[in-house]
């Protein structure tokens, strides 16, 4: 296994948060032009992996949604692709403009925001689409109902990842570590 530049040396991304779900973590955080694509390329952490069929499922079983849980552990652990990757059927299979689609659309574009925040290090041009996604993102989950949807308390959320971003409104890139916004769930919101 190759030790990728911005992957599993990361030691800061892997603190202890708690988990959802217990699937394994992808072996390295892809971001596009360091890493092997991951589905596309043969030393791709996923590649030669199918995907499973998602059929139409039930927001209000949130707790036990696996791809769901799965989605948020990989994204509080800054695998932004592939926390997209595991949102992405259940977002297919959603009712367009239902409130599982838009909190679904909303937390991959912000998601696929801080992954760009990652990759402005690399190349500043980023923040652009960085801001976009964001701004985006953001909108959509505002206009979730109800606020507290799928153990998410959507309004704190918000604040958390708009303080984390206003950076980037300046030309400057916020470090992604362990203060990074994350998705924290309340089992006690069916």
């Amino acid at each position: 296994m190759n030790n990728y530049p911005l992957a599993s040396s990361e030691t800061e991304l892997n603190l202890e948060i708690e988990r959802y779900s217990s699937f394994e973590f992808p072996h390295y955080r892809f971001i596009p032009g360091v890493h092997p694509h991951p589905t596309n390329s043969p030393e791709g952490h996923s590649f030669g992996h199918e995907d499973e069929e998602v059929v139409k499922w039930d927001s209000d079983l949130w707790n036990t949604n696996q791809n769901y849980l799965f989605g948020i552990d990989l994204y509080n652990y800054h695998f932004y692709w592939e926390a997209h990757e595991a949102w992405e059927g259940l977002w297919t299979v959603s009712v367009r403009n239902s409130s599982e689609h838009m909190f679904l659309q909303g937390l991959i574009k912000l998601g696929a925001a801080l992954l760009k925040i990652r990759m402005a290090k690399l190349e500043i041009q980023d923040l652009i689409g960085a801001r976009n996604l964001a701004k985006s993102g953001m909108s959509l989950l505002s206009k979730v109902e109800p606020s507290n949807f799928m153990g998410l308390d959507i309004p704190k959320y918000l604040k958390s990842y708009g303080d984390f971003v206003k950076l980037i409104y300046e030309d400057r890139i916020p470090i992604i570590d362990s203060e990074s916004p994350r998705l924290v769930l309340d089992f006690n919101l069916h």
